[in-house]
């Protein structure tokens, strides 16, 4: 993708699809009303208010990036219902922030002058800090028969950074959000869901939403790892340009301050003391796995795509931790594939399964706001009928006790 300025971008909420048999016949779809292809659900749980919130976005950059985002809201709605309505739109006008070393360093600026702290020392290093952003997580942008370079891993951190001293100008900004977003682009034509492409997976996240990708034989990967004081990389982080700010509660828990996550968006009260919206980003090749044999070298099948499986992924998922407090990683994969294999691909279509992780949750006691949304790749279907955390499960199911929820 370059980076050129464009004078008008056109961020949408839609997929065009052609119809089987039918080239001149195009049909352009919501991707949030497309339940063959993304799933999406969410409840309150046992909560007042449900303050998760989720999107589904198609970005105009170089070639159209699919963003996939779900956003773990607390202390109120208001700053998870500003990413929802911002995010995608701010990343993909982010453009500036890349180009524009001025640019740049009047963002960082901004948050040193106004915020403080933490911040005022983040920026007497930020050359060093903004270098470190762009280099310090696994990328993809040199393979040998494969051009898929692209801007996403400076783009994201920043446009994060942008979103989040934005959301400070709102009236009403006390609140916070975690994040994990993926984007997709293909990098052989097609689109991401079909089986015959081979496209480039992004990952950023904050806090402890979670991330998850399901290879072909079924097996969870977490893309994810949750930003806890307890998380070393977290802790080194802090204890550097912070003050000391750590605490454990009584149940041996450590905690940054009052606050289970150590990088938000909002939360403007704990700012200046570290707590930060810049995002781990990852990058992975995913797609039909005989072009990804082709196309890369054993050596790069190795070190770029998803535990080194080489392809035919079959879905992702994305969660709050409502969800990932309750059941695990494979759990989660597993309620998916099992109704798919019980019901079919009609009827267990990806929003189905959505709907069938949060059922699960909510019936064995899920006390929190829970989100999950299934994104279809190419993979879908193909994985061998084998259900490996049903017993798990169904203990979960015989150990509950039902409450009222109020």
């Amino acid at each position: 993708m370059s980076r050129s300025p464009r004078l008008v971008r056109h961020l949408s909420d839609s997929v065009t699809f052609t119809a089987i048999g039918e080239k001149n016949f195009r049909l352009r779809v919501p991707l949030l009303k497309s339940p063959s292809h993304l799933g999406h659900h969410s409840s309150r749980g046992n909560r007042r208010t449900n303050e998760d919130r989720y999107s589904a976005a198609v970005m105009d950059l170089d070639s159209p990036v699919f963003a996939f985002g779900v956003y773990d809201g607390h202390g109120g709605s208001q700053c998870s219902t500003f990413l929802r309505d911002h995010l995608a739109k701010v990343i993909e006008e982010a453009g500036s922030l890349v180009d524009d070393d001025t640019a740049r360093q009047e963002l960082i600026r901004n948050y040193a002058k106004n915020i403080g702290g933490y911040w005022k020392r983040w920026y007497k290093h930020r050359n060093e800090n903004l270098k470190r952003m762009q280099e310090s997580t696994p990328q993809v942008q040199k393979l040998a028969n494969l051009s898929c370079a692209d801007d996403l891993m400076s783009r994201l951190p920043l446009a994060f950074l942008q979103t989040d001293y934005r959301f400070f100008n709102e009236d009403d900004n006390a609140s916070g959000s975690t994040c994990s977003a993926v984007f997709l682009h293909t990098l052989t034509g097609g689109n991401y869901f079909e089986r015959n492409s081979v496209s480039k997976l992004t990952v950023a996240h904050v806090g402890d939403t979670r991330a998850i990708l399901v290879d072909r034989n079924g097996f969870a990967h977490a893309l994810t790892s949750p930003h806890h004081p307890s998380n070393p990389m977290e802790a080194r982080r802090l204890r550097k340009y912070a003050a000391n700010f750590f605490m454990t509660d009584s149940f041996g828990e450590e905690r940054f301050v009052s606050l289970a996550n150590t990088r938000a968006f909002g939360d403007l009260g704990f700012k200046q003391m570290g707590v930060t919206a810049e995002p781990d980003v990852s990058q992975y090749i995913i797609g039909d796995a005989s072009a990804i044999k082709k196309l890369l070298s054993p050596e790069e099948v190795k070190s770029c795509t998803v535990g080194g499986q080489g392809g035919d992924e079959s879905f992702l998922v994305l969660c709050t931790d409502g969800v990932s407090n309750e059941i695990t990683d494979q759990e989660i994969a597993d309620i998916v594939m099992a109704n798919y294999n019980l019901r079919g691909s009609h009827k267990a279509t990806p929003q189905f399964c959505a709907e069938e992780v949060v059922r699960f949750v909510d019936y064995v006691g899920g006390d929190d706001n829970s989100t999950c949304m299934v994104i279809r790749l190419g993979g879908w279907g193909s994985w061998p009928v084998v259900d490996r955390t049903g017993s798990l499960r169904q203990e979960r199911l015989n150990a509950y006790t039902p409450r009222d929820r109020g």
